[in-house]
């Protein structure tokens, strides 16, 4: 079976950085992988630039980055919630007509780790493991209201309706978190509007959110409260059940 060379390389460098807390030099790697200092300087270079290495303080040794973290956060709260959340999906796609999902932070954007399309014929484009920005979706918003999770460095501009500023967007965080939920307002694509509500696993912040998205000719504004009580009651549904899982983890020997 033919394999990418220096695909291999950096997996091991990833297994042998795993096993010190320390780091490990340029030239302890070399001698491990038995190539030359310059290709391992290359794949350190790379490995950095994707954040999964990083340069461990004050010293010239390298120790695994921050994305390593991300993706086993990801796996560690993503599958589980995803398996739990699909039949609370289901019963909210069923009462509301609309496209579901839950969703979690992720590399400073919002990851969907479960969505259920609408049965209906006009509906928005959806999908699992899409990762949006927080600034201009409900979800998104719900996840740095509620979550606690850092404000975004960035605002892209997706349509005349999204927030272009950190000042601004740190006033409808305010809002969100008066009201209790958070409301996506033709601000990611023009002609969707969206509902997130917090879900909790028994912790001060919330660990996820669940919304749905849905045209404008059918979520309208004088639907939203209706849409909202069915999308804050699924979200709580969720939030109880991942609770009862996180207590029973705790009270194993």
């Amino acid at each position: 079976m033919s394999t990418v060379q220096s695909l291999s390389r950096g997996l091991q460098i990833l297994e042998i950085m795993s096993k010190t807390q320390e780091g490990v030099g340029v030239t302890d790697l070399a001698k491990q992988l038995e190539i030359d200092k310059s290709s391992v300087t290359r794949l350190m270079q790379t490995l950095v630039l994707h954040e999964f290495a990083a340069k461990a303080p004050n010293s010239r040794r390298y120790i695994l980055g921050p994305k390593i973290g991300q993706i086993v956060d990801n796996a560690a709260v993503g599958l589980p919630l995803k398996q739990q959340s699909l039949p609370i999906l289901q019963e909210l796609v069923e009462k509301t007509g609309e496209n579901a999902h839950v969703a979690i932070y992720s590399q400073g954007m919002c990851l969907v780790v479960a969505d259920i399309e609408s049965p209906a014929q006009l509906r928005v484009v959806s999908g699992e493991g899409r990762l949006i920005p927080n600034h201009c979706t409900a979800i998104g918003k719900c996840l740095i209201a509620f979550g606690g999770f850092p404000i975004p460095k960035a605002f892209s501009q997706h349509t005349s309706r999204t927030i272009a500023s950190r000042d601004q967007f740190k006033l409808h965080l305010d809002q969100i978190r008066e009201r209790g939920y958070a409301m996506d307002d033709e601000e990611h694509e023009i002609g969707v509007r969206c509902v997130a509500a917090p879900v909790y696993d028994g912790g001060l912040d919330a660990v996820a959110s669940m919304g749905i998205s849905g045209p404008t000719v059918r979520v309208t504004h004088e639907k939203v409260p209706e849409l909202l009580d069915i999308v804050k009651r699924c979200a709580h549904q969720l939030s109880e059940l991942l609770t009862d899982i996180r207590l029973e983890d705790a009270m194993r020997p």
